[in-house]
């Protein structure tokens, strides 16, 4: 799998992830979620895709 097509998958997580986590009213699920979400953004950073340090400050 090429580079690109490995970011692009990750932010589908990523994305999938976020929408989980605010349609849950579920404290463990929400953390687990933010958990996902964190190591997806530690994914693209090593990959050089992310420009925030945390994924809260995203803009994509």
């Amino acid at each position: 799998m090429m580079r690109e097509e490995t970011i692009e998958r990750i932010r589908g997580i990523q994305a999938e992830v976020r929408r989980l986590r605010q349609a849950s009213d579920n404290p463990a699920i929400e953390r687990t979620m933010q958990l996902l979400d964190l190591y997806c953004h530690m994914a693209r950073w090593e990959l050089g895709d992310v420009e925030a340090m945390i994924p809260e400050a995203e803009t994509r």
